[in-house]
C-alpha cells in the first residue's frame, strides 16, 4: 500500500520569512528568492480594501476585471518622493 504525501503548514509562512530575510537574494543553488505569489496577492487584496474601505468579501464578490483595473492603476503609479 502506497503513502500519500501529507502537504504540512508552515511552507507559505517559511517562504515568506526566507523573503524578508534576503530581499530578493539568492538561495544556495544561486536560485532567485521572490516574494511569494500568495503574499503579493494579499498585499493586493489588503490595499484595495483599505484604500476602498470595504471588506475582503465584499471585494471577492466584484468582477475580476474592476480588480485587476485597480492593480495595473497602481502598478503604473509613481512614488513621488
Amino acid at each position: 500500500m502506497g503513502r500519500k504525501r501529507v502537504k504540512r503548514g508552515g511552507r507559505l509562512e517559511a517562504d515568506i520569512l526566507k523573503w524578508k530575510a534576503t530581499r530578493g537574494g539568492t538561495d544556495r543553488d544561486g536560485m532567485p528568492i521572490g516574494k511569494p505569489m500568495q503574499l503579493m496577492t494579499a498585499e493586493i487584496i489588503d490595499g484595495i480594501c483599505q484604500r476602498y474601505s470595504c471588506l475582503p468579501s465584499q471585494l471577492m464578490d466584484e468582477d475580476v476585471s474592476l480588480i485587476k483595473n485597480i492593480q495595473i492603476a497602481e502598478l503604473g503609479r509613481i512614488e513621488e518622493k
